[in-house]
C-alpha cells in the first residue's frame, strides 16, 4: 500500500524527492489557500486531497488519491464561488447572505447532474464516475483519473497543430455517439472545447469538464465557465434558449480545431463580423459533405445551425439523417431575479422536441467566410417572370408620349446613377469611418508567474486576446507556470491578437548517455548541450589506460536524471613514470631516482 506521505500532491504519483517532482514539477511546500482544501486533507475517510487541477463555473476539481484502492482519481467538489465560500480551507463550506435559494437549487443540479452520469458508466467517451461523497458542508464527484492529456496538448504536439480526416475521424465520432446519448438523457454539456475533451494514452476521445448549466451562460448567478471560441453566441445573452444545438456549435469548433489546427473566432465577434477562414489546403482535402457538415455546425445564429449531434454525425458520414422525438431541458431567464437586478436565475422548462423540427430555418445553411480555394454552394435564384408587354397602340398620340417617358426615365436615371455613386462613396467612407472607430486595443499583461490553470480560466483575458499555448521545459520554473511571453507586456495590441504564451513542463527527463572511453573535453561538450552540468575527477591510471579518456560516469549509464541535474566523469590521469637506468651522470628525465653506474664504479675505485 503507497504512502500517502509518498505522494506527490501536484500529480499523485509516488515521489520520494525532496526538490521539485520530477513527473509534474511540483515543489514541496506549495501551499493550497482558501476556499480550496489545504493539500493532505481526507475527504470521506478515503480520498486525500491534492492540487487543484481547475477551478471555476460550478466548482473546483482536484487530483487526490482513493486510499481504499490505492489509485488516483479525481474529485469535482461543488464550490460555486460567486455564491458561497469557506473561511480557511478546512472549514465548511457557507453561502453568501441572500443567494441561499440559488444555492439549494444549484447544489440539487450538481446532485442530479453527477447522479445521472455515473448511470452512464461504459459509455466509449465518458469518464467514469465512481461515487457522490459529503464532506465539509459540501458535495463531491469521483471520477477515474486514467492519465489522460487534454485535446489541446495532444493538438500541439501533433505537426501543423492539427489531424487530417483520416485520422480525426475513427476518433470523432465514438465522441459524437456520446454526446448523443448524453443529450437523449436530459444532460446538456455546454463547455465542449480542446479543455474539457481529453485524449487517453490509447489514444481514444473523452468527455470531461462537466459542470451544471446554470454555470454555462455569461449572464447569470453564477461565474461563467465558457471556453472562447466554443461557446455559442446563445450563451453570451439573456432570454435565449440553449439546447442541443448549442452543443453542436462547440462540436463543429472543434472539428475546425482540429483539421484547420487553431481555435475558431469567438462566435460573438463572428456575429459583427464573420471572417470564419479555412484555408485552400485543407478545404480541398476534406470530402466535400464533410465540410458542409462543419460549417452547418458553424452557423452563428442557432436558427441556422444544425439543431442535433445526429445530423451533423451523419453529415458528416453522408448519411440520411433520422428525427427523434424525445423530451429535452430548455434553459432561459425569468423575468424576476432573487439576487439582484443584474443577474436572472435560471428557469427550467423540459418540452417535447422533435430534432430538425423544434428551430425553424429561416434561410439556406451555409455562408461562412472561406479561403478562395473553396467557396460553399450558394442556393440558385431565379428571376421572377416578366408578364408580356402590351401591344403599343400604332397611333402617333401614342407615340409621342412613349418617346416623352422615355426622356423622362433617361433623365432620372442619370440623376440617380450620379446620387448613387455619391451615396456608395459616402457609405463606403462611413463603414471606413465607423470600422476604424470600433476598433478595440489592449495593454499585455505581465502573465509571468501565472499558471496554465488560471489562464484557461480567464475568461476576461481569453475574450481580448487569442492565447497560444506553447509548452517548454525549464529548469527554473516549475511545471505548469508561465515562463515566457510573447509579445511582452505593456505592448498594445488589438483586440483578438495572438498572445503566445510558454508554459514550463519542469525539468527535461533525460537518460544519462553512454561517454565512457571518449574523450573527455568531448563528452563534457555533449552532457552540456542535452542540459547537464557536468564534473570531473580524476582517475588514477596504471599505465593501461589513454590519458584524459573518461573512465566511468555517475550517475551510471542508462540512470533517468533530469535537466539541470550533475554528471560527474571520471577521468583517466597521466599514467605512473618508469625507472631508468644511466650509465654516468643524471638521467635523461632528470629523475634523480636513476641508478647510476658511473658513482658505484668509483667507490669501488676506493677499495681498489
Amino acid at each position: 500500500m503507497t504512502d500517502r506521505k509518498q505522494l506527490c500532491p501536484g500529480c499523485m504519483y509516488p515521489s520520494q524527492a525532496p526538490d521539485p517532482c520530477p513527473v509534474c514539477g511540483y515543489c514541496p511546500g506549495d501551499k493550497q489557500n482558501a476556499p480550496f482544501l489545504p493539500i493532505g486533507s481526507d475527504v470521506g475517510g478515503r480520498y486525500v486531497i491534492g492540487k487543484v487541477r481547475e477551478s471555476g463555473g460550478d466548482g473546483a476539481t482536484y487530483r487526490a488519491w482513493d486510499l481504499d484502492r490505492s489509485k488516483r482519481v479525481f474529485l469535482r467538489e461543488f464550490l460555486p464561488d460567486a455564491i458561497a465560500s469557506r473561511d480557511t480551507g478546512d472549514s465548511p463550506l457557507y453561502v453568501l447572505s441572500g443567494c441561499e435559494k440559488v444555492y439549494d437549487e444549484c447544489r440539487t443540479a450538481f446532485t442530479r447532474l453527477w447522479d445521472k452520469l455515473s448511470k452512464l458508466n461504459g459509455l466509449s467517451s465518458l469518464i467514469s464516475v465512481r461515487e457522490l461523497v459529503s464532506d465539509y458542508g459540501t458535495v463531491y464527484a469521483v471520477y477515474e483519473d486514467n492519465g489522460n492529456i487534454t485535446l489541446d496538448d495532444y493538438l500541439r504536439r501533433r505537426p501543423r497543430g492539427r489531424l487530417n480526416w483520416d485520422t480525426l475521424r475513427p476518433l470523432l465520432l465514438p465522441l459524437l455517439s456520446t454526446v448523443a446519448t448524453l443529450h437523449a438523457a436530459g444532460i446538456l454539456h455546454g463547455g465542449i472545447s480542446p479543455q474539457t475533451v481529453t485524449v487517453s494514452p490509447d489514444g481514444r476521445f473523452f468527455l470531461e469538464g462537466f459542470t451544471i448549466i446554470q454555470a454555462r451562460c455569461s449572464v447569470g448567478d453564477l461565474n461563467a465557465s465558457l471556453y472562447s471560441g466554443y461557446s455559442a453566441v446563445e450563451q453570451h445573452g439573456a432570454r435565449q434558449k440553449i439546447g442541443t444545438w448549442t452543443d453542436v456549435y462547440a462540436l463543429g469548433a472543434l472539428l475546425y480545431r482540429c483539421l484547420v489546427g487553431q481555435d475558431p473566432m469567438p462566435s460573438a465577434r463572428r456575429q459583427v463580423h464573420d471572417e470564419l477562414m479555412i484555408p485552400g489546403d485543407v478545404a480541398n482535402a476534406l470530402p466535400p459533405h464533410v465540410l458542409n457538415a462543419m460549417i452547418d455546425a458553424l452557423q452563428t445564429k442557432p436558427e441556422n445551425r444544425t439543431v442535433e449531434v445526429e445530423e451533423l454525425r451523419a453529415g458528416l458520414l453522408n448519411q440520411p439523417f433520422r428525427k427523434k422525438t424525445y423530451p429535452l431541458t430548455f434553459y432561459n431567464y425569468s423575468d424576476v431575479s432573487y439576487v439582484n437586478q443584474d443577474r436572472k436565475p435560471y428557469v427550467a422548462q423540459t418540452e417535447y422536441y422533435t430534432a430538425g423540427n423544434g428551430i425553424p430555418k429561416l434561410r439556406e445553411r451555409g455562408g461562412a467566410n472561406v479561403s478562395r480555394s473553396y467557396e460553399p454552394q450558394k442556393p440558385s435564384v431565379q428571376s421572377s417572370p416578366v408578364p408580356p408587354a402590351t401591344e403599343e397602340k400604332k397611333s402617333a398620340a401614342g407615340k409621342g408620349i412613349a418617346a416623352f417617358v422615355i426622356v423622362l426615365v433617361l433623365l432620372a436615371g442619370a440623376v440617380l446613377l450620379y446620387l448613387g455613386v455619391f451615396t456608395d462613396t459616402f457609405r463606403s467612407a462611413e463603414e471606413q469611418t465607423t470600422e476604424s472607430a470600433q476598433t478595440v486595443t489592449y495593454t499585455v499583461p505581465s502573465l509571468l508567474g501565472r499558471t496554465d490553470v488560471s489562464l484557461k480560466s480567464d475568461a476576461g483575458l481569453r475574450e481580448q486576446f487569442s492565447l497560444n499555448y506553447v509548452e517548454e521545459y525549464s529548469v527554473s520554473v516549475a511545471a505548469g507556470y508561465v515562463t515566457r511571453q510573447s509579445p511582452e507586456a505593456g505592448q498594445v495590441l488589438p483586440e483578438g491578437a495572438q498572445l503566445t504564451v510558454y508554459i514550463s513542463l519542469g525539468p527535461q527527463p533525460l537518460t544519462v548517455p553512454n561517454v565512457v572511453g571518449i574523450d573527455a573535453q568531448q563528452a563534457k561538450t555533449q552532457l552540456e548541450a542535452m542540459g547537464f552540468v557536468v564534473e570531473t575527477t580524476e582517475q588514477a591510471n596504471d599505465g593501461s589506460h589513454q590519458e584524459g579518456m573518461v573512465a566511468s560516469v555517475s550517475p551510471d549509464v542508462g540512470a533517468a536524471s533530469q535537466q539541470g541535474e550533475t554528471v560527474t566523469l571520471s577521468v583517466w590521469g597521466a599514467p605512473p613514470t618508469s625507472s631508468s637506468f644511466q650509465i654516468g651522470g643524471n638521467s635523461s628525465n632528470g629523475n634523480s631516482g636513476g641508478f647510476d653506474l658511473g658513482g658505484l664504479g668509483n667507490l669501488f675505485g676506493l677499495f681498489g
